[in-house]
């Protein structure tokens, strides 16, 4: 008789959507509290402001929730996550970019910063930005990056090499 193997982040996974789409949001914000400093920092890649990246995390919840029953697929909640809020952030951006004809933005200095990373980074193409920043920010596996963009990992193998050569030409430019 074979015993059948249970995944015990799987049955997390399970109870953390249905207690989501049960309204129970408490259970959310404490998954995102568990994996705050990677999903904190791909947001802070994009927008460089906390609270820009507060209003992000907000809008993310948001949506999360009201799309919930959208995810068909429950083990790709986290790479769901992610790309809701990749999104957010870029919506963000494109807010940010009209407001900017009617007066300057200032970025905080949170995080260290010498080498001007982060400035670099935004310099970018998305595409190329986007595989760099879950790849040597968030710490993700190509394979993992592959589900979050839904792109092949072939794709991302070849965005990481011409991110990272964009990168350097920007770093040497300094």
């Amino acid at each position: 008789m074979q015993k059948e193997v249970i995944d015990i982040n799987e049955l997390e996974i399970k109870l953390l959507i249905k207690n989501i789409k049960k309204g129970k949001l408490v259970v959310l914000n404490e998954w995102i509290e568990n994996r705050k400093e990677k999903l904190y920092k791909i947001a802070w890649s994009y927008l460089y402001n906390h609270e820009d990246v507060e209003d992000v995390f907000q809008d993310t919840i948001i949506k999360v929730y009201e799309n919930i029953k959208k995810l068909h697929k429950k083990k790709y909640f986290e790479t769901w996550f992610i790309r809701i809020l990749i999104n957010e952030c870029k919506m963000k951006l494109r807010k940010r970019k009209r407001e900017i004809l009617k007066e300057e933005i200032t970025y905080e200095k949170n995080h260290e910063d010498n080498y001007n990373f982060y400035e670099d980074i935004n310099k970018l193409e998305d595409k190329f930005k986007e595989v760099i920043v879950l790849k040597y920010i968030s710490e993700y596996t190509q394979e993992e990056i592959s589900e979050i963009l839904d792109i092949p990992i072939g794709t991302v193998k070849s965005r990481i090499y011409r991110g990272l050569k964009e990168l350097r030409k920007l770093m040497q430019e300094v």
